[in-house]
């Protein structure tokens, strides 16, 4: 009987290949669900902060026009700071008058607040009390 030849320990260059194309198709769908993950977190963030910012915005039209209702509130693309923009419109009929105010974040770093880039609209009428 002759010698069994022994198998040397430790893996082949194609086991080795073939771990590692197996560990990267599984990393993939991983990598690609926590990327996914980050960007609805921050979405999230975005639309609470601009929820804020928006409030903010409709309390201080609303405090302006109960000063002055015949003040004009309209603001266009203004900066609220950290790349948020805010729209402010108006519409007035007789004594009651209609503010919509519009925030969002300027993904496009024009500093104009377009209606893709909107994350919160809020409007509300105002009566003239002064009459």
């Amino acid at each position: 009987m002759g010698k069994a030849r022994r198998r040397p320990s430790g893996l082949t260059l194609l086991e080795l290949v073939l771990a590692s194309a197996l560990l990267a198709a599984a990393a993939i769908p991983i990598i690609n669900t926590s990327m996914r993950a980050v960007n609805i977190a921050q979405d999230i963030e975005r639309r609470t902060q601009a929820t804020f910012l928006a409030q903010r915005e409709m309390e201080n039209a609303m405090a302006l026009a109960a000063e002055n209702f015949g003040l004009d509130l309209t603001k266009n693309s203004a900066s609220l700071g950290s790349g948020y923009l805010a729209t402010v419109q108006q519409t007035t009929v007789g004594l009651k008058k209609t503010v919509t105010v519009k925030v969002g974040y300027d993904k496009a770093g024009d500093g104009i607040l377009s209606s893709s880039e909107v994350l919160v609209s809020f409007a509300t009428n105002i009566a003239d009390k002064g009459h």
